[in-house]
């Protein structure tokens, strides 16, 4: 796989990546182009035997919080939300072709960003990663919580899929985000996760 820069010729199948990924919650042409309009370097596309099957994009900010992506992120436009100067790289969006080979999009994605961000002076990299298995995990646990179902398990091991992904690339947890992002198998929530220089 390659992974690079994303060109605006790359904009028409990235917005096919994010509508199968996202579905009606998918960013369209016109916010994916302003995405790399305001930073170029953080939209990127992974590549494989000539399509895009991958897409990130991310924006450099001099803050975290427990607020909505939403709130976090511009509605996912990034202008108001881009810091320039900021150490601390957060990831926007992430998305892939379901199939892919290999060790998958999430992997190249985070490899190439940890060389661009960790390796060219930012901080630390954060995401607000949905957690899609908790609507699941609260049936059968009426009496936890959000906070119960991210915290790792006795064994280290996070219960939810998508923390697990994050914290098999160098992510640790820093807290549970309530009302942080419209997905239906989080209930709305999310979980803030951060990668540090080593």
């Amino acid at each position: 796989m390659i992974v690079r820069t994303m060109c605006p010729k790359d904009i028409a199948e990235v917005a096919e990546v994010e509508k199968i990924a996202w579905g009606p919650l998918a960013a369209s042409k016109e916010t994916i182009a302003q995405r790399s309009a305001v930073f170029e370097k953080g939209s990127i596309v992974v590549i494989e035997k000539g399509q895009v099957v991958g897409y990130a994009a991310s924006q450099l900010t001099d803050h975290i919080s427990t607020k909505s992506w939403d709130a976090q992120t511009d509605c996912g436009q990034i202008a108001q939300s881009h810091r320039p100067e900021g150490a601390i790289a957060y990831g926007v969006s992430m998305s892939a072709r379901p199939g892919v080979s290999g060790k998958g999009v999430a992997h190249h994605v985070i490899d190439a960003y940890t060389k661009m961000y960790l390796g060219g002076g930012c901080r630390a990299m954060c995401v607000g990663s949905r957690v899609p298995g908790f609507v699941k995990w609260i049936r059968h646990n009426q009496d936890g919580n959000l906070t119960d179902y991210v915290v790792p398990q006795t064994d280290g091991r996070f219960r939810d899929p998508e923390l697990r992904l994050y914290a098999a690339n160098g992510f640790n947890l820093l807290w549970d985000m309530p009302d942080y992002f419209p997905d239906e198998k989080s209930a709305g929530h999310g979980a803030m996760m951060i990668r540090t220089q080593m």
